[in-house]
């Protein structure tokens, strides 16, 4: 093997390897300490929202893209209560917990993260926020309540404060989903 080959081999192996050790060095320390936790919080939590029903996913999905980034900034929230001060921190804090935490949660699990801790203008939780609004679970919702129901986390105190917004907000994201045509 010449030696260019070889040194080129040696280059990829550390910026593949030193990275990848360092995930898994942080994993260990930073994030499987507080999965258990995560999964207590998940197992007391409504049945709807700890396994949230599929339109309800397809909502998130539409509306987020995927319940990971939002998932993971609500675990850490939980693990470490109020929000980091230094910005750069906090972002290198959720992408981490962000790239980490689906390893250890289903999908289901990750969207349960969200339709269970998620604020709704008042306190916490998508089935909370449908009895108060609607009196109905999550499961009898229609899809337009639905709609504006996982709206609201996006950003409670805007999107409650105007409700033509909300519609909006609605109506785009069942569009997104394939529930309006």
């Amino acid at each position: 093997m010449s030696r260019v080959v070889r040194h080129t081999v040696h280059a990829v192996a550390l910026l593949v390897g030193v990275p990848l050790a360092g995930l898994l060095t942080y994993d260990i320390v930073a994030v499987r300490p507080h999965v258990a936790g995560i999964q207590s919080l998940l197992a007391s939590a409504e049945p709807q929202e700890a396994s949230p029903p599929a339109f309800i996913r397809d909502l998130i999905d539409a509306g987020e893209g995927s319940p990971d980034a939002y998932g993971a900034r609500l675990a850490l929230a939980q693990v470490y209560g109020a929000e980091e001060r230094n910005a750069v921190r906090r972002h290198a804090r959720e992408l981490l917990w962000q790239i980490l935490l689906p390893l250890h949660l289903d999908e289901s699990g990750m969207h349960g993260l969200v339709v269970s801790q998620a604020h709704n203008g008042v306190d916490a939780g998508l089935a909370v926020f449908a009895q108060r609004e609607y009196g109905k679970s999550l499961d009898d919702l229609s899809p337009m309540e639905a709609a504006r129901a996982v709206a609201v986390i996006k950003s409670p105190s805007h999107y409650l404060r105007d409700r033509q917004r909300l519609e909006a907000r609605a109506e785009w994201m069942l569009e997104r989903a394939g529930y309006l045509h």
